[in-house]
């Protein structure tokens, strides 16, 4: 059937080699004439790494500016230079991250952030992250600036953000802080336009833009043409004019540049590979559970965790199967503690039909919230998550084995 769209979403991607899935599904996509028209779509849902620095660490120049894949930063802030990365970290400057809840097996995060000789954190709340900053900088939130705001995933529209509160006396924005750094570091006109004239500048840079005072006047403006974007279009339309970026300037089902890299982990043809902390893994026989990490309906990644009346609206709970939780001795409501050898949570759990057997889900995005042995009483799945790349470069996060068992009476909550 033509055209026809294949939504892949990321979960499939967020597992080890789960790259392969988002290959297999552009090239179905290729196969069947859906990608650069009208109601097709390039179906990937997966942006790749520079090929370039896949599955090894290449030196760069001085000159370039250096990189680190996410996976790695705990490993490069922990060992620096002398196992291959760019420099030894003496000063970590956080803007608008909650990493420490939000990257890869937290406890070896937590050894990762004691390493720097000094932590600024810039942001809205004192997220767990905000908590290892030697100096906190609360910044202003977006009601309290205006602003222009674009769709998410490129969508036809752009709006206006109104400034509706007056920030508190302390707070300012991020771009005041840099401005004030910048000054004292002798760096000259860091900033010379007000936060109006930064907008109205940045819409006078996009031809299909309107100018600002139209857009505060409309509040949305909406993109419109005598035919839709589409991605890829020009390439398939005037294949000769716009080749695509590969050696043959084609889709390459069969992939020149992989093939030419002689890697049994990155095949030249979408292929499934058994994942690492999966149902074949020998791990299984020790952690024989899977666990997921879903996004919860409540939150935007860690977002809204700390504001009660959301927090009121997530499913937090621990679900697991019928089946294993009996084999368990584990009935619903029971507090149950989920580990393997990365770390330790103890969650309430909910048993239920709902998930297949030898798989566990716990909503990602739960603040850390360890007690005095470590443990972790917020639920953060990043306590158990490997913090290891996928060689195509995926973020791993549902690759993660784990056991489950009741909680003994001494570990169950002093609140109830």
């Amino acid at each position: 059937m033509k055209p026809a769209a294949l939504m892949t979403g990321w979960a499939p991607g967020r597992t080890a080699y789960g790259e392969q899935f988002h290959r297999a599904a552009s090239v179905l996509a290729a196969m069947t004439g859906n990608i650069g028209i009208e109601g097709g779509h390039a179906s990937g849902g997966l942006d790749f790494v520079d090929l370039g620095r896949l599955n090894s660490r290449i030196p760069v120049p001085k000159t370039e500016h250096h990189e680190v894949h996410v996976t790695d930063f705990y490993d490069a802030m922990i060992s620096g230079k002398s196992n291959g990365y760019p420099s030894d970290c003496e000063l970590l400057y956080i803007v608008g991250s909650n990493l420490f809840n939000q990257y890869l097996n937290l406890n070896k995060g937590k050894q990762a952030l004691m390493k720097p000789a000094f932590i600024v954190v810039q942001d809205l709340f004192l997220t767990p992250t905000a908590k290892f900053a030697d100096i906190l900088l609360p910044v202003t939130h977006f009601f309290e600036r205006m602003d222009i705001g674009l769709a998410y995933m490129g969508g036809p529209y752009t709006i206006f953000m109104n400034k509706i509160l007056e920030a508190p006396s302390g707070p300012r924005s991020d771009l005041q802080i840099f401005a004030e750094l910048a000054e004292r570091l002798g760096l000259e006109n860091y900033n010379q336009k007000s936060d109006e004239a930064w907008l109205a500048s940045f819409l006078k840079a996009e031809p299909d833009f309107p100018d600002l005072k139209t857009l505060r006047t409309e509040g949305v403006f909406r993109f419109s043409g005598e035919r839709p974007k589409v991605a890829f279009r020009k390439q398939i339309e005037e294949p000769e004019t716009f080749p695509f970026s590969t050696p043959s300037g084609k889709i390459e089902i069969y992939s020149q540049r992989f093939a030419a890299m002689n890697n049994p982990h990155i095949p030249p043809v979408p292929t499934y590979i058994p994942p690492w902390e999966g149902p074949e893994d020998e791990l299984a026989r020790d952690y024989p559970l899977q666990l997921i990490s879903p996004h919860s309906k409540a939150r935007a990644n860690s977002q809204f965790d700390n504001i009660e009346k959301t927090k009121a609206l997530a499913d937090d709970d621990l679900w697991m199967n019928r089946d294993d939780a009996g084999r368990r001795g584990i009935e619903n409501g029971d507090m149950v503690v989920v580990f393997n050898k990365r770390g330790r949570i103890i969650k309430r759990a909910k048993v239920t039909d709902r998930i297949m057997p030898g798989v566990a889900s716990l909503d990602q995005g739960q603040w850390y919230r360890p007690d005095e042995e470590g443990v972790d009483r917020g639920g953060c799945a990043n306590v158990l998550t490997p913090d290891r790349m996928s060689p195509v470069g995926a973020f791993p996060c549902n690759s993660c084995l784990v056991q489950i068992e009741k909680a003994s009476t001494e570990q169950e909550p002093k609140d109830g």
